[in-house]
This record gives structure tokens, C-alpha cells and sequence, in this order.
């Protein structure tokens, strides 16, 4: 009889343990505090009370956290390449030995403004469409989002902006 008792205890545990790793986004943590943005913790590790607490129940949180990391990676990638331009601007007046007065650096600093603003705003669009799909998809199966998701979406779309920038690879997508 020990022995069904045991075995009887080790499948409720066992069953616990799976329970336990289905976290519904309908089962809020009595007293959950959202984590504060970028909240990337690893799930190995010392860390690991820190990494159980890092998750988005919430559609807002979510896209919030979304719209940030596609804003943050969008606009430092075009930042980085309005600074390109600018230096190109800038060594092709050199190396033509032409002047490079007021109007030149007015010209490389609008530059390097106009590819931040065009990365801020093609973030926020793009970060707010798949934030709201992605909220939407968590939200419909009753899933948590590891603070980790919104990341990787905004590094993909980083990503596919890199790639589409090549030409044969934008006509073939």
C-alpha cells in the first residue's frame, strides 16, 4: 500500500509540474507587477525567480513592449545608415576638393535626421501592426508572452529591412 501511495504521489506531482508549465494569460499572478521595459532575463541560471516573473499577460503590455523594441532596433539601424549617407556625403565633397561650408554640414545633419525619423516611423507602424497581431494570437489561446517574443519579432523585422534593402532579394519577396 506504501508503495501505490508513492506512485499515486509522484503522478500528482508529476501532473502539478505539467500544469504548472501552462501559464494562462486568464490566470493572472495575484499581486503581478508588469516588468519594466526591456525585462530580458535568462531562463538558466541564478536568475531564474527573475525569469518567472518576466511575462506579458496583458494585450497593452504587449504591444507596448513590441512598439518599444521595433522603435529602439528600427530607428538605430537607420540612424547607423543615415550616418553612412552623411559620411558619404560628406567624403564625396572631399574627395572632389569641393567646399564643405555651413550648407554641407546643414545638409549631412538633415540626412542623418531624415533616416531616424523614417526608422521611428516605419518602427511604430510596424511594431504597432504586429503587436496588435501578436497580442491578438496570444490573447486568443490564452497564452503568456515571455518578454523575450516582442524582441525577436522586432529583431526579425530589422532584419527583413536589411535583407529587402538588396534589390534582387526585394523582387524575389
Amino acid at each position: 500500500m506504501k508503495q501505490a501511495n508513492h506512485t499515486f504521489q509522484n503522478f500528482i506531482t508529476t501532473q502539478q509540474l505539467i500544469m504548472a508549465i501552462f501559464i494562462s494569460s486568464t490566470n493572472v499572478p495575484i499581486g503581478y507587477i508588469v516588468p519594466s521595459f526591456p525585462s530580458l532575463f535568462w531562463p538558466i541560471g541564478p536568475s531564474r525567480s527573475s525569469y518567472l516573473n518576466s511575462f506579458l499577460y496583458y494585450s497593452w503590455d504587449i504591444w507596448r513592449f513590441t512598439v518599444f523594441w521595433s522603435l529602439l532596433l528600427s530607428g538605430s539601424l537607420y540612424g547607423i545608415v543615415g550616418l553612412m549617407a552623411a559620411a558619404s556625403s560628406f567624403m564625396n565633397k572631399y574627395r572632389h576638393n569641393l567646399e564643405f561650408g555651413a550648407s554641407g554640414l546643414a545638409t549631412c545633419i538633415f540626412i542623418i535626421i531624415l533616416y531616424v525619423f523614417a526608422g521611428l516611423s516605419k518602427g511604430f507602424i510596424g511594431g504597432a501592426i504586429i503587436g496588435i497581431i501578436l497580442a491578438a494570437i496570444y490573447q486568443a489561446g490564452s497564452l503568456t508572452m515571455s518578454t523575450w517574443i516582442p524582441f525577436t519579432w522586432a529583431v526579425a523585422q530589422v532584419l527583413y529591412d536589411i535583407i529587402s534593402s538588396y534589390s534582387t532579394s526585394s523582387t524575389i519577396l
